[in-house]
């Protein structure tokens, strides 16, 4: 208890061992409060959107003579949402904050997508100031502080000599130094994710254990890097230094290094190029036969094919029948896309092996489902949506039904499905045996570590 009380008081005499410890702690605490604030914020504008668009069905009903089905459909934009998991407070990964309630209307879906100013994820690096970029990247140099000059230390004070002579004596007292710093950061940690948990009602599931374990596992990998930077047995100036080097490497050059790769590989304009190709298609449309564009459409759209055809006036059906197969113009280029942002999506999980700072950033994402992969699985969402739309108004348009008040209230709504993320305990286990294997390392080297 004497030697344990001596160490303590060890850790906490030094000025700079304090202060980056309070200031881990209040870059954590501010972390959560604008993660807190910024999913508040966009739970705000999701909830206003609906708000929104209640009052505005209200408005339609209220009026003496309802518009006619087109006119209803090309003004009715109808929200949606990306149904985030609280976890996303934390994690903010790649959402994009214009993307979390978009309002879709019966027209031509991928410029409604396209055509917006949004956040490219793939050009999404660190992010901002979330728990995950303090724990991805602020929590390394904390360890490295702490540790890294632990021998040098002792050997300029002349303790680590006459520590050797004895028998474990200087491997004994620097692994309790290790496990202390590490129990103190660790439980720093821990106190973090609590408040977290509480302030953003998470529950004390799977999900969250995975997440301590996670970070449990990144700590103990810099742990052991540091033990075995000290192996070496050079002094405080080259162990620092070795340690800032390998940090830079890890956390900054190889993730840059393997996202600069990735968009020279997967880069392309197949966003703009859909949105331009579909405006050209649109506009070409007006020029064209119509009968003939609504007969192709017909062709697709098979339940409305008993309509009768089209006279000399204009016609919404005509007009909806045309934006539709603008979509279907660049449903080509849209597949496209999307397979390339998944080989994308799935080459960057290989390659984050190479740096433990992009495993462990992209393992939180992946948990709090905010990667680009759900993105994906929120646009399928949006376009399922688009289409059970599209058939509402349809059959009104094509069968020159009149719409009530009662077909006003039944308009249907997006029904945001919760996207639910992958155990993640294999990567766990691969993270733990290459943990492992490092650790071991440094223990041997320790071990065999000899006095100047």
């Amino acid at each position: 208890m004497l030697l344990f009380k001596l160490e303590c008081k060890r850790l906490f005499a030094g000025t700079i061992n304090k202060l980056v410890l309070v200031l881990f702690i209040i870059s954590g605490v501010f972390a959560i409060y604008q993660g807190a604030l910024g999913y508040k914020s966009v739970r705000i504008d999701q909830y206003k959107s609906m708000v929104v668009f209640q009052k505005e069905r209200e408005h339609v009903n209220s009026r003496e003579t309802l518009p006619a089905a087109g006119s209803l459909a090309y003004y009715a934009s109808a929200p949606t949402e990306w149904k985030l998991s609280p976890w996303a407070a934390l994690f903010v990964g790649e959402t994009p904050s214009s993307m979390v309630a978009t309002k879709i209307r019966a027209t031509a879906l991928q410029s409604q997508i396209f055509n917006r100013e949004i956040v490219n994820p793939a050009q999404q690096r660190a992010g901002g100031l979330d728990l995950g970029f303090v724990l991805v990247y602020f929590l390394p140099l904390v360890i490295g502080i702490l540790t890294v000059t632990l021998i040098s230390d002792e050997q300029h004070a002349g303790r680590w000599r006459l520590l050797n002579a004895l028998p474990n004596s200087a491997f004994g007292l620097l692994a309790k130094q290790i496990a202390l710093r590490f129990m103190v950061i660790w439980l720093l940690v821990v106190t973090l994710l609590l408040s977290a948990a509480l302030i953003l009602s998470l529950p004390f599931d799977g999900l969250f254990w995975i997440v301590l374990g996670a970070t449990s596992l990144y700590m103990v990998f810099w742990f052991a890097l540091a033990t075995l930077i000290m192996s070496f047995g050079k002094n405080s100036v080259v162990n620092s230094l070795a340690y800032l080097s390998s940090w830079v490497v890890l956390a900054l050059l190889i993730p840059g290094a393997v996202h600069l790769y990735l968009s020279g590989q997967y880069q392309s304009d197949a966003p703009l190029e859909i949105t331009l190709q579909q405006r050209m298609t649109l506009n070409d449309g007006w020029d064209k036969d119509k009968q003939a564009t609504l007969d192709e459409f017909l062709t697709h759209e098979t339940p409305w094919q008993n309509t009768a055809p089209l006279g000399e006036a204009f016609d919404w059906k005509w007009y909806y029948a045309q934006q539709h197969m603008s979509d279907l113009a660049v449903q080509t280029l849209v597949e496209e896309h999307i397979q390339n942002n998944q080989a994308r999506q799935a080459r960057l999980q290989t390659l984050s092996v190479l740096s433990p700072a992009l495993f462990f950033q992209l393992s939180l994402n992946e948990l709090a489902h905010t990667s680009s992969g759900y993105q994906l699985k929120y646009r399928q969402q949006v376009a399922d949506y688009h289409r059970v739309m599209r058939h509402f108004f349809y059959d009104f348009m094509f069968f020159d039904k009149p719409v009530t008040r009662q077909d006003v209230e039944d308009f249907p709504l997006f029904k945001a499905q919760a996207m639910e993320a992958a155990s993640g305990l294999w990567k766990l286990l691969i993270s733990a045996l290459f943990v492992l294997a490092i650790s071991a390392l440094s223990i041997v080297r320790i071990r065999q570590l000899k006095p100047l």
